[in-house]
């Protein structure tokens, strides 16, 4: 694996699963991002967007744990996160289930409108609830969009997701879907 794509996979390891910055993946960083879309969202605890929420994303949490825990220690560390993504670039389309249930998440939760469509302010708007730059995620969406030419659905999205993943190419649109990566 390139340096190169280490540095991506752990720019969404620290970024968008770490939430409590404790250097590895565990079931708090998921029920802590769970409260921080809630408040982000102003949903009530009562919300069903709220139960469906973290009915999918502790879902996602237990999947990530199965496959990539190797130790079986309840923590993901960064070399276990980086193992199992560089087994799923090896055949991405047996994409796990979890896999594909937090990448229909992540396109859901960036498609705050509902239209069917991730547009640029939707797509700033969640990178910089994460922390990112406002500025490097406008650059980021131009990237991924070639400049607001290709219009963001759910199949789009399905195939930047591979291209972050699992491409090596840095000139891969897919690079930028999380934001711009500091290299």
């Amino acid at each position: 694996m390139s340096d190169f794509r280490r540095k991506k996979l752990l720019h969404v390891f620290n970024v968008f699963f770490d939430v409590n910055h404790s250097g590895t993946i565990e079931k708090k960083d998921f029920e802590l991002a769970i409260e921080r879309i809630r408040k982000t969202r102003g949903w009530k605890e009562s919300d069903p967007k709220y139960s469906e929420t973290k009915d999918i994303l502790l879902k996602v949490w237990d999947g990530l744990q199965q496959k990539a825990d190797a130790n079986k220690d309840g923590q993901v560390s960064h070399e276990e996160w980086v193992s199992m993504w560089n087994d799923y670039a090896k055949n991405p389309e047996k994409a796990l289930e979890w896999q594909n249930r937090y990448m229909n998440f992540m396109f859901d939760l960036e498609d705050s409108s509902g239209d069917g469509s991730i547009d640029e302010e939707e797509f700033k708007s969640l990178c910089v609830s994460y922390g990112l730059n406002p500025q490097d995620s406008a650059e980021a969406y131009n990237k991924f969009t070639s400049n607001k030419t290709v219009d963001i659905t759910r199949e789009v999205f399905a195939g930047l997701w591979k291209q972050f993943f699992a491409s090596e190419d840095p000139n891969a649109p897919g690079n930028y879907i999380f934001g711009k990566v500091p290299l």
